[in-house]
């Protein structure tokens, strides 16, 4: 597993698609000069106020104390069951046809062992919501292990995009593709991004939507998933970013799931 460096984090988040200066932008790698200090996440006040809200459970997401200085890595407590972030600021309600709305999560997380497993397992997503405090109207992205089915099977992951009325899963995404080591159940994985794109379609109610998983350790592009989504809520309202860790829990272990970057973008594509 190869350390991915930092500093390049957000210099290439949306290569495919530049916006115009009216556009809403967020960005952060979770680092102390962007004011976060050892808390829970929507209790770390980067301004006059956090960021971000966590629900149901708050402190799910947070800052060790102690460690690097600059932090850099936001944790998923051990024993919480799951976790989720949105970013407080929404837009997009008065965008027209051909506005584009971006999200990007930066991650590890630690693998699962190979086999099948007993119930279907969420390691980390990131999307779209058009409240800032539950998931309503999603549209999101993620990886996943399922327990049964066709996309199920040793060694394997699934990428996949959810909502909008649409649900899919690409199997075949392998433990080496993801820098999981099959034979190490502590290893983490390499650094990944998630990507989800959508951009309003002239048809009222639609997105087209581009969902990227990508090793940013190897810069192979891992999976992609590119669809039409049908959304009425989600199309005539402001939509807030958010991102989530799976369920997995195991008590003392602090390195479930690790979050470096996250980013938001809505405004009206200029490519």
């Amino acid at each position: 597993m190869k350390l991915y460096p930092y500093s390049l984090t957000f210099a290439a988040l949306l290569t495919a698609i530049t916006v115009s200066d009216a556009a809403t932008t967020f960005s952060t790698d979770f680092e102390r000069s962007e004011g976060y200090f050892a808390s829970a996440l929507d209790q770390s006040k980067q301004t006059s106020a956090a960021h971000f809200n966590e629900v149901p459970f708050a402190g799910g997401f947070y800052f060790p104390e102690g460690g690097n200085p600059d932090f850099g890595t936001l944790r998923r407590a051990p024993n919480a069951t799951g976790a989720s972030a949105y970013y407080k600021i929404g837009a997009g309600s008065a965008l027209t046809a051909g506005a584009t709305y971006s999200v990007t999560l930066d991650f590890t997380f630690e693998g699962l062992p190979e086999g099948i497993p007993i119930t279907d397992t969420f390691m980390g997503s990131v999307g779209f919501s058009t409240a800032s405090t539950s998931n309503t109207h999603a549209i999101f992205a993620g990886i996943k292990r399922n327990a049964s089915g066709s996309n199920s099977a040793a060694g394997m992951y699934q990428f996949f995009v959810s909502g909008g009325g649409y649900a899919e899963a690409l199997g075949g995404v392998s433990y080496a593709a993801v820098g999981d080591d099959r034979l190490n159940n502590s290893d983490l994985t390499d650094t990944l991004r998630i990507v989800l794109s959508l951009t309003k379609s002239a048809t009222p109610g639609q997105f087209e939507a581009v969902a990227q998983l990508i090793n940013l350790d190897t810069s192979d592009t891992v999976a992609t998933i590119t669809t039409t989504l049908t959304e009425s809520a989600a199309y005539q309202s402001d939509l807030f970013g958010y991102f989530r860790s799976g369920s997995v829990k195991q008590e003392g272990n602090f390195d479930l799931f690790n979050a470096t970057a996250f980013s938001y973008t809505a405004g009206v594509a200029t490519r």
